[in-house]
């Protein structure tokens, strides 16, 4: 480990006695020369010695995961060098083939074109065609064959888990610990409506909002947003959106009891899908699994629906019913693993684990235990072993952190948040709890505030910023970078823009 090199020499500091010896103590006095000032120079000095083996560290764990990378990306290369390879090698042995069969034809018998002619036949000719297809038919087989292997076997050419490699590449050491701001953007765009849910693509530029029944798309470009289109399909309030990170389309939810699937056309137009009708309540919360074939529904019928999906057909295939609470399903999240769901109904000790089995199912695990009597209406799992759950009603205004032990989710009460007391009103159910773990930030809205939190380098969690908006008909959410949080609330009737800045 490479130790901290000051580049002053240390034999240059003089004593404030001049008394010629080893530098041990130095007073903090502005007044004096900078070479006559410091603080205790030991303590200093082993100060930046434990800085620099902190950076050290974190910089040889990041070095040790990019190798990994890079030995991951020369497989994946050497594994793309052999399929190109194979696939020019056959192209050519074909064209040989080919140009071989093509030399035999310019050869022929005149007596067996003059026996063909002489009887209106042209036998010969039809047999070579045939002979012809039959090699091409033979030669596309075997390519076929040949890009079969790589398609049946991912891990020969894995991009996603390439990918995944790099995404997870923990550098949250530099930025636990370090603070975010929210700064004002913007609080120009009015809108009189409620909107209940915001959502965001993968890149940031589009942001899809709602109104009443209506549907939103908006250009957003540096915390400011320019409406582009309104779609129309619901015959109530929608409720909740998802936006696809793989493609231009995203899924709505709402108070007629549908799902609908809209499919962008072109900059302006989106097609939407048939209404798709199997709950018999309000849909109040969906979530898309990371390989986006599978969507999650919960509604005020008390279940969860799990649907197909099939986004270049623009459609939903319902699958199944998860059936196990005794109120309207609130809240969904998956983890990280995607190997359990976790959701949370509007009644006291309604928090249960749905667990991945037999064929990809999800199946009943357990309820969670809780230490209040309490309702909770927002959930969200941080990690596969820990999830936050928040308190809805009036009386009790915390947050609370399960962790996983022995098999069973249980209540860190050391990590228990306590949030701004307000015993007047109970909380809302929209605004779900965003996580992003890029940037280590987590942003709760819990009755008129919004709470900027993070998790420490001690792995409990800070509130570093919160903003009161004066009413708890707050809807929003942040892009998926975490740069910006955009929300719409009652008492200004806008949609406010906010940077999050790292102090």
């Amino acid at each position: 480990m490479q130790k901290a090199k000051m580049i002053e020499n240390e034999k240059d500091f003089e004593c404030q006695h001049k008394h010629d010896q080893p530098i041990l103590l130095v007073v903090l006095d502005p007044k004096l020369d900078k070479k006559q000032r410091c603080q205790n120079y030991r303590i200093l000095k082993n100060n930046i010695d434990q800085n620099m083996n902190n950076l050290q560290n974190i910089t040889q764990k990041t070095v040790q995961q990019l190798s990994i990378c890079i030995e991951n990306i020369q497989e994946l290369k050497t594994q793309l060098m052999k399929l190109f390879d194979s696939m020019i090698n056959i192209a050519q042995d074909w064209t040989q083939n080919l140009l071989a069969q093509c030399q035999q034809f310019n050869e022929y018998s005149l007596y067996d074109e003059l026996d063909s002619f002489i009887k209106n036949q042209n036998i010969n000719y039809t047999s070579n065609i045939t002979l012809i297809n039959n090699i091409n038919k033979s030669w596309k087989t075997k390519l076929s064959n040949n890009l079969n292997q790589y398609i049946q076997h991912k891990d020969k050419l894995n991009f996603k888990q390439i990918k995944e490699k790099f995404i997870n590449i923990d550098c949250s050491s530099l930025s636990k610990n370090s603070e975010i701001k929210l700064n004002l953007i913007d609080q120009s765009f009015k809108q009189n409506v409620d909107c209940y849910a915001i959502v965001f693509d993968s890149t940031g530029s589009i942001m899809v909002s709602t109104e009443n029944n209506d549907i939103k798309v908006w250009n957003f470009l540096n915390g400011t947003i320019k409406l582009i289109k309104t779609l129309q399909g619901h015959t109530e309030w929608v409720q909740c959106l998802v936006y696809s990170n793989k493609q231009n389309f995203f899924i709505s939810g709402a108070q007629d009891n549908t799902i609908r699937c809209w499919k962008q056309l072109d900059q302006t137009n989106w097609s939407s899908s048939q209404p798709y009708e199997q709950h018999k309540n309000f849909v109040r919360c969906i979530t898309l699994n990371s390989n986006e074939d599978l969507l999650f529904s919960g509604s005020g019928d008390k279940s969860i629906k799990v649907w197909k999906v099939d986004f270049n057909k623009n459609i939903l295939t319902y699958m199944y019913s998860l059936d196990k609470h005794d109120n309207s399903v609130m809240a969904l999240s998956l983890n990280q693993s995607e190997t359990q769901l976790i959701s949370c109904a509007q009644n006291k000790n309604q928090i249960i684990i749905w667990e991945r089995r037999v064929q990809d199912k999800f199946e009943f695990k357990h309820f969670v235990t809780q230490s209040i009597q309490e309702e909770g209406l927002k959930i969200k799992f941080i990690k596969d072993n820990q999830f936050i759950w928040i308190t809805g009603g009036k009386q009790i205004d915390k947050l609370y952190i399960f962790e996983l032990k022995e098999g069973v989710f249980q209540e860190n009460q050391e990590k228990t948040i306590q949030l701004i007391t307000n015993n007047q009103k109970p909380d809302e159910y929209h605004f779900p709890i965003i996580y992003n773990k890029e940037r280590n930030l987590i942003v709760v809205r819990h009755k008129t505030y919004i709470y900027i939190i993070i998790e420490m380098n001690n792995g409990k969690f800070k509130i570093v910023d919160q903003l009161n908006c004066d009413t708890i008909q707050i809807y929003g959410t942040i892009t998926n970078n975490g740069q910006y949080l955009v929300y719409w609330d009652k008492k200004s009737q806008a949609y406010s823009t906010y940077e999050l800045l790292n102090k």
